[in-house]
């Protein structure tokens, strides 16, 4: 199985979302670069570049490295709603907690739904640090 690999980041000039390939090095940039659709180089802001995960969310939406999504697990035969933002841990792709829906970290998988992401969604940031910073 091959697993396609790109990246996301908001351009410097811009702010807008730009989705391809990552360079590290460019010669006209002093920071990161994406190249979308192998043409077109935009230098972007190294805090919002994320990886795409490999998986689409219960929309169809492909997730990254940064966003907030929600979903549900079991245990104990309970239900419990998850929130949290995906960041890749040490066996793969992770939920983090946000705020007081869990404080331990989910396998991430297409069954979550994507709400927002960490760069555009200041409020999900505030509930992190409010909540101790302990996933920020």
């Amino acid at each position: 199985m091959n697993r396609e690999i790109k990246f996301r980041g908001k351009r410097l000039d811009n702010g807008k979302w730009v989705f391809g390939d990552l360079l590290t090095k460019h010669p006209h940039h002093k920071g990161l670069t994406i190249v979308e659709n192998g043409v077109l180089h935009h230098e972007v802001n190294p805090e919002t570049v994320g990886q795409y995960t490999g998986l689409k969310d219960t929309n169809d939406v492909e997730i990254y490295e940064g966003d907030v999504v929600k979903g549900h697990r079991y245990s104990n035969g309970v239900k419990n709603e998850i929130v949290g933002r995906v960041m890749f841990g040490y066996i793969g792709w992770n939920v983090a907690g946000v705020g007081h829906y869990v404080w331990d970290a989910a396998t991430l998988t297409s069954a979550y739904e994507v709400i927002g992401n960490i760069h555009d969604n200041l409020d999900f940031l505030k509930v992190l640090r409010d909540e101790g910073g302990r996933n920020a």
